[in-house]
């Protein structure tokens, strides 16, 4: 698993679904909030599916892989600058980086280099739990998660 692959599969995931594909490509260059809105509601109901079917293909290693490489994300952007943009609680900031992170490769780096362009209230819980399903789904066993990166609100500490 190298990181292009692991935005790969995000990307394959919103591919399936032409329409939102197409909306996403806009609402990433544009950062206009109600296509975001639009985005946030389809995540979990019509690209999740796709995703999760794309991560079953994966095997034991390579899946591990993508959970290290995804907990290593959502670590990244743990951090104070990003929350004041996105608000929630604890559990709340997790599922807005899940948004993001889920978002792909663009909206992702958009974010993580201009905090100032997230969106206030935009989460996709199902997408950023996802990878641990489908592994415990697959093999039986629960993924020992945060065993590179704590993916929990604050655990970046350094950066809040």
């Amino acid at each position: 698993m190298t990181e292009e692959k692991f935005w790969q599969i995000i990307e394959t995931a919103w591919s399936k679904v032409t329409t939102l594909h197409i909306i996403r490509a806009i609402a990433v260059k544009t950062n206009d909030k109600d296509l975001l809105a639009e985005l946030s509601s389809a995540m979990g109901v019509q690209i999740l599916p796709h995703f999760k079917a794309a991560l079953a293909t994966l095997d034991k290693i390579t899946l591990t892989k993508f959970i290290h490489f995804q907990e290593a994300k959502l670590y990244q952007i743990d951090r104070q600058e990003i929350h004041q943009y996105t608000d929630g609680s604890d559990d709340g900031f997790l599922y807005r980086r899940c948004f993001i992170f889920g978002m792909g490769e663009a909206y992702y780096n958009k974010i993580d280099k201009n905090p100032k362009k997230a969106a206030i209230d935009l989460a996709a819980e199902n997408f950023g739990f996802a990878a641990y399903q489908v592994y415990e789904k697959k093999f039986g066993q629960a993924f020992n998660r945060n065993s590179v990166h704590c993916i929990e609100s604050c655990s970046n500490e350094e950066k809040w």
